[in-house]
């Protein structure tokens, strides 16, 4: 497959993520990234696709919204983040799909 093309392996993932406002994300190295929650089978996901937005003003955690959502997400050993709820979320697959680098997080249960 050519790169860009579905299915191809994208780069490393992010180390970390944080949010800037409701559904944006930044990385260490200031890339902009989309996220929104989907739920299957009673599981949280996060699909997070790397967007270049205006960063503009980080808006306070405190200001925002209620999410199921993290306020940061770091990576942790092997394919998985850990959240800033001390939560853990499987990488279900890191790819480029059509150009656009995508992360599809899973959450896992506590124990």
């Amino acid at each position: 497959m050519a790169e860009g093309e579905e299915g191809d392996d994208a780069r490393a993932p992010p180390v970390r993520l944080w949010v800037r406002r409701t559904g944006v994300y930044c990385d260490e190295n200031q890339k902009t990234w989309l996220v929104a929650s989907e739920e299957e089978s009673g599981t949280l996901k996060a699909r997070i696709r790397r967007v270049q937005v205006p960063l503009g003003e980080a808006v306070r955690p405190s200001r925002l919204p209620a999410s199921q959502l993290p306020h940061m997400w770091q990576l942790s050993e092997g394919q998985q983040y850990r959240d800033s709820n001390s939560r853990i979320w499987d990488i279900e697959h890191h790819l480029l799909i059509t150009g656009v680098e995508e992360l599809l997080l899973k959450l896992l249960p506590s124990d």
